[in-house]
């Protein structure tokens, strides 16, 4: 039988992350400045996106589990690429704000029904194959918002058309090139043994949530560097061009750190749980050093702790995630994984602009501190008594 290979996941994942970093910088500037809205509206319309796509991650992952993941990720596709050339046409209000809306739901099923499907190559470890994908991921993600930036200069919807041809290329590649061998296909299981043996353990449950716990505030954190964080250095004198270079040695940590963590990882085998929780705490420690951030050095700083902690503990989420789940339910836990991501990408912002109203910049940032500490806390809790188990 024809079988799986992890470099045209790979390749995947790298086209659909350039075609997405196409849209999400601009979204805001492009609703404020070209659609004439307010930036409130703009941030109400993310926060529906970002709801709608833990629907969509939910629906994803629910999808693979019942053995349909191809033609559902096929489908969802060719949802985002028919929004994608709508868009090309249609691209003032209200037509804008709807179709990057459905392009996001469709994405999110294609995205968690992907995951799932990496988590099902055998040959590589888990580590491996999503430290590979996050790496694909940013590189698109460096590719697409520096290519963005010669395309907008000649007309901004030719951003539309880019992503819209990069998408038909996913969409080849998924169509000829992405195999499927998902265990409810196996029809010689009987009922009994799906019941008994492919049903995730109780105590897997529980280190899963405790992990997703973090991840969720880590992710409501992190949301603020791309939302409230822009306006506060801008209130302390530093410009956005400053605050773009701080997404420049993000991606040059990124790409340049990957490599390195997946390097130490199968030379020395590092324990995957141990490592996410250094990561964990490298964004404690990065949030706190906001509290006290008043000029450029310090927040270039407390971006490359960020950063660093991204590159260690996220790629290693999903690869837990997949190693503790049963084959049976691969999709419904990767699902919870976008959820948790898309959940803190949604609340954050919005969270973090009322507390900004109300009190201070300096209370955010403690806040953020308390939630991610103390969910780290009982999550570490959660995991010994677990694995002592």
């Amino acid at each position: 039988m024809k079988k799986l290979k992890l470099r045209w996941l790979l390749v995947g994942n790298l086209i659909s992350s350039t075609g997405t970093s196409f849209i999400w910088p601009l979204t805001t500037v492009y609703m404020h400045d070209y659609l004439g809205k307010s930036l409130a509206l703009a941030g109400t319309v993310l926060f529906i996106e970002s709801l709608i796509m833990i629907g969509g991650s939910y629906i994803g992952g629910y999808l693979y589990d019942q053995g349909s993941g191809r033609k559902w990720m096929l489908l969802a596709i060719a949802i985002s690429i028919t929004a994608l050339l709508l868009l090309v046409f249609f691209n003032k209000w209200p037509a804008y704000p709807i179709l990057l809306i459905i392009n996001g739901f469709a994405g999110a099923i294609a995205n968690t029904i992907i995951n799932a499907l990496a988590a099902s190559i055998k040959n590589h470890e888990a580590s491996y194959v999503f430290n590979m994908m996050y790496f694909m991921a940013n590189i698109g993600v460096v590719l697409g918002t520096l290519i963005v930036g010669l395309v907008v200069k000649l007309d901004i919807r030719y951003i539309f058309v880019v992503t819209f041809l990069l998408y038909v290329i996913f969409f080849i590649i998924a169509l000829t090139k992405y195999v499927f061998e998902n265990v409810q296909t196996k029809k010689n299981e009987t009922h009994i043994k799906k019941e008994i043996l492919q049903k995730t353990t109780k105590s897997s449950i529980f280190i899963i949530s405790g992990i997703l716990l973090t991840y969720l505030m880590i992710q409501m954190g992190y949301a603020q560097w791309q939302s409230n964080l822009s306006v506060y250095m801008q209130s302390l004198g530093i410009g956005l061009n400053k605050y773009s270079y701080l997404w420049t040695i993000n991606g040059i940590i990124v790409v340049v750190g990957q490599p390195i963590i997946s390097f130490l990882d199968r030379r020395y085998g590092i324990n995957n749980v141990k490592k996410v929780y250094v990561g964990y705490a490298l964004f404690v420690v990065a949030f706190a050093s906001l509290i006290f951030a008043k000029d450029y050095e310090h927040f270039m700083i407390s971006m490359i702790i960020v950063t660093f902690g991204e590159v260690i503990a996220f790629p290693v989420i999903p690869a837990i995630v997949a190693n503790l789940s049963s084959d049976s339910e691969r999709g419904k836990y990767q699902g919870f994984v976008s959820i948790a991501a898309s959940m803190g990408h949604a609340v954050g912002p919005l969270l973090g602009g009322v507390i900004v109203e109300l009190f201070s910049y300096e209370l955010l940032f403690e806040m953020i501190v308390l939630l991610v500490l103390t969910a780290t806390i009982i999550s570490l809790i959660i995991t010994r008594f677990n694995l002592k188990k």
